[in-house]
C-alpha cells in the first residue's frame, strides 16, 4: 500500500459509484503533517459514515488497521516523539471506532469482534481517556501543538467520546472544544484585531472623555467589545471548520 494514499477494497453494491475503488491521495497543505497524514483516513470515515452495513467494504478493519500502521510509520520518519506517536494513534483509533460504532458499521464487519483500540492498546473504549490525555497535552501547548490541532479536527469532524452519550453535557463539551481552540489560536499568533497603544504623548490631545462617562458606561463598553471579539472567534472558528470539511470533500470526489 502506498503510504501517502488510502485505497479501499471494491465495494460489494450495483451500482456503479459502489464498484470504484476508493483512492485518497493526501494534501500538503493542511495545518500540520500530522493532520496531512490522517487526511485520507478522517477522508475514510466522512466518506463510509454515509453508508449502512450493507455496502461496508470486505475486511475495511484490516485495511484501515493497515492503514493506521502506514500513518504512524510516517510519523515516525517525520521525526515525532514515540509517546507524541502513540497518543495520537490512541486519538485517531477512539474516533474511528466511534464512528464504526455509531454507525452500524460493526453489524458487518470485524469491529463488532474488536475494535481499532482493542487491536493497538488493549482497550475496550477511550472516550474517557482521550479527554484526560487532552489536559495533559494543553499543559504544553507549544510542544504538542500538532497533535492537539489534530485532535480538534477530530472534534470538528464529529468526535465526542464520553459526550457521545451524554446529551446534557454538551455544554461542557463546548467550554473544552472553544478553549482548545483559543489556545491553538494564541500559538498561532492570528490576533483578530490591532490593539491601539496609546503614547504618553498624545494624553493631551483634543480627543478627551467626557466628564460624565461614568463606571457604568465603561463596564457596558467593555461587555460590548468582549460580545464583538467573542462573535468573530465564533465566526471564525465556524470559517476553519468549513474549510476542512470542504477540503475532504474535495478529496472525496
Amino acid at each position: 500500500m502506498d503510504e501517502g494514499s488510502l485505497s479501499l477494497p471494491p465495494f460489494t453494491g450495483h451500482d456503479e459509484k459502489s464498484q470504484r475503488n476508493y483512492h485518497l491521495a493526501l494534501r500538503g497543505n493542511s495545518l500540520n503533517p500530522m493532520i496531512d497524514a490522517a487526511t485520507p483516513l478522517l477522508g475514510m470515515v466522512m466518506r463510509l459514515s454515509t453508508m449502512n452495513s450493507q455496502t461496508m467494504p470486505e475486511h475495511l478493519f484490516a485495511q484501515v488497521v493497515t492503514d493506521v500502521q502506514a500513518v504512524e510509520q510516517l510519523l515516525q520518519e517525520q521525526g515525532y516523539e514515540p509517546g507524541v506517536i502513540i497518543s495520537f494513534r490512541y486519538i485517531l483509533c477512539t474516533f474511528i471506532d466511534e464512528a464504526a460504532l455509531g454507525n452500524g458499521w460493526s453489524n458487518k464487519n470485524e469491529w463488532i469482534k474488536q475494535s481499532l483500540l482493542v487491536h493497538f492498546h488493549n482497550e475496550a473504549w477511550g472516550g474517557e481517556k482521550v479527554f484526560i490525555l487532552l489536559e495533559r497535552l494543553i499543559r504544553e501547548p507549544k510542544r504538542y501543538q500538532d497533535l492537539l490541532e489534530f485532535l480538534w479536527i477530530c472534534f470538528s469532524l464529529g468526535f465526542r467520546g464520553r459526550y457521545k452519550v451524554a446529551a446534557q453535557d454538551q455544554g461542557e463539551f463546548e467550554q473544552i472544544y472553544r478553549r482548545l481552540y483559543h489556545v491553538l489560536h494564541k500559538l498561532r499568533g492570528d490576533a483578530p484585531f490591532p490593539l491601539l497603544h496609546q503614547d504618553k504623548k498624545t494624553q493631551g490631545g483634543r480627543y478627551q472623555l467626557i466628564s460624565r462617562l461614568t463606571v457604568k458606561h465603561i463596564f457596558c463598553g467593555g461587555v460590548v467589545v468582549l460580545a464583538l471579539f467573542y462573535l468573530f472567534y465564533l465566526l471564525r472558528l465556524d470559517s476553519q471548520t468549513q474549510d476542512i470539511l470542504h477540503q475532504l470533500n474535495k478529496l472525496l470526489r
